[in-house]
C-alpha cells in the first residue's frame, strides 16, 4: 500500500450508565505502508468535563442552562475531513483537530450548535458541521465561533433563526432509533459557493447555494431501494455513495458506457434524468456476502474503500474493504475490539468514516 487510510469509529455500551475511561478511548484506526495502529483520545461529555479539558477546547464554554447527560451518548469519532496538515474528526459535541505527522490531538473545536455530528467538512478557513436533528448547517472557524447557521425547510427554503443558538445542543442526547430531522443530512461537502448534503430520508443530494441563498435537489435514478449514508466526489468527477444495506452507488450526469452498457441505446437523451447511477451490491463482489452495515466511503485512484459491519448487537468488530469497479477485492482488514479494549460491557463497535492521503 502506497498511501494512508484513516478510519474513524464509534462504540457504545449496553448499560447507558456505564462510565468508560473517557481520558483515553480508541477512536481512530490508521493503515499505512508501515502497518496498522489504533489511536486513543479523550472524550469530554458532561458540563464538568469541559472545565477539566478547558486547555484542549477551543470554543465557547457551556451555557448556564446546560445540564449533564442523563444517559451518556456513544463515544468515538464520526465524520472525517482533511487539509494538507491535519485530519478533522467529528464527535458528539466537537471537532477534533489531529496532526497528520504523528496523529496527536491539537485541540477540540466546539460550540453550542454541535450535536451528534455525522459528516463534517474542513478546509484551511472553516469547518462545516450539520445539526442533523434540526436540518441545520453550521459554519464555524477554528476557534469555535459560528460564522453562519441556517436550516433547510421541507420546501427547500433557507431560514436563519437566532433561537436555535439559545440551546446548548452539545449536552442533548438522542435516545431513540431512526433518523432525526426532516432530511437527515449525513454527509457534507463544499464546492466553491455550494454546500452538498446527502439526505438519508430522500436518497438525494440537497444543494445549498450560499450566493443565492437557495437550495435545490440533485436526484438519482436509483434502481433499487437504498438508504444513502455517505456520498463523496472523487477526482474522476463521479460521486460514490454507500447504502447502509451493503451497496455502493456510483453516480454522474453521464456514466461511462463501459461500466453501464444499458445506457447505450438510441434516444436515451430524450428522457428527463439527473444523476445516472451504477449499482454495486457487495454480496455480488468477491466479498461474497451482504454486510450487516455499510457507511463510510473513500476513493484512491481506482480503488473504492468502504467500512462494513458493526451493527448493534452483532460481532464486536468491523472491517474495511477495498474494491475495484468490477468487484475485485483488493484489500480487506478487520478491527476486533478484543485487540484494543475489554468486550465485557460493550454493545457495538462500528466504522463511521474514512479518508485516504
Amino acid at each position: 500500500m502506497d498511501h494512508n487510510i484513516a478510519v474513524s469509529f464509534v462504540h457504545g455500551y449496553s448499560d447507558l450508565d456505564y462510565e468508560p475511561n473517557r481520558e483515553s478511548l480508541p477512536a481512530l484506526w490508521i493503515m499505512s505502508p508501515e502497518g496498522e495502529k489504533v489511536y486513543n483520545f479523550p472524550f469530554p461529555r458532561n458540563v464538568s468535563d469541559f472545565e477539566t479539558y478547558k486547555e484542549l477546547l477551543s470554543g465557547p464554554s457551556p451555557m448556564t442552562s446546560a445540564k449533564d447527560f442523563k444517559k451518556l451518548p456513544r463515544f468515538g469519532l464520526t465524520g472525517l475531513s482533511q487539509n494538507k496538515t491535519h485530519l478533522f474528526a467529528g464527535s458528539w459535541n466537537g471537532v477534533y483537530q489531529i496532526r497528520k505527522s504523528d496523529y496527536g490531538l491539537e485541540r477540540i473545536i466546539t460550540n453550542n450548535l454541535m450535536n451528534d455530528l455525522h459528516g463534517i467538512y474542513a478546509d484551511d478557513q472553516q469547518i462545516i458541521t450539520v445539526l442533523t436533528g434540526k436540518d441545520a448547517v453550521v459554519i464555524s472557524d477554528f476557534e469555535g465561533n459560528v460564522i453562519d447557521c441556517f436550516t433547510v425547510a421541507n420546501d427547500l427554503s433557507i431560514h436563519r433563526d437566532d433561537r436555535l443558538g439559545q440551546i446548548d445542543w452539545r449536552f442533548l442526547s438522542k435516545q431513540f432509533r431512526g433518523a432525526t430531522g426532516l432530511w437527515h443530512f449525513n454527509f457534507v461537502q463544499r464546492f466553491d459557493d455550494e454546500i452538498w448534503l446527502t439526505s438519508r430520508n430522500t436518497g438525494a443530494f440537497v444543494v445549498v447555494n450560499l450566493t443565492t441563498n437557495k437550495a435545490y435537489l440533485r436526484m438519482m435514478n436509483q434502481k433499487t431501494p437504498v438508504l444513502l449514508h455517505d456520498g463523496v466526489r472523487h477526482d474522476d468527477g463521479l460521486f460514490y455513495f454507500t447504502s447502509i444495506d451493503g451497496k455502493i452507488l456510483i453516480a454522474s450526469e453521464a456514466l461511462s458506457k463501459v461500466y453501464n452498457p444499458r445506457e447505450e441505446f438510441e434516444g436515451v437523451e430524450l428522457f428527463t434524468r439527473d444523476l445516472v447511477c451504477e449499482l454495486i451490491r457487495l454480496e455480488d463482489t468477491e466479498l461474497g456476502r451482504e454486510p450487516n452495515w455499510c457507511r463510510g466511503i473513500a476513493c484512491h485512484n481506482e480503488t473504492m474503500f468502504v467500512t462494513i459491519d458493526g451493527r448493534y448487537d452483532t460481532d464486536l468488530s468491523f472491517g474495511v474493504i477495498g474494491l475495484d469497479r468490477k468487484g475485485k477485492l483488493l484489500k480487506q482488514s478487520r478491527l476486533k475490539w478484543a485487540d484494543v479494549g475489554s468486550e465485557k460491557d460493550l454493545r457495538y463497535v462500528t466504522g463511521f468514516d474514512l479518508v485516504t492521503f
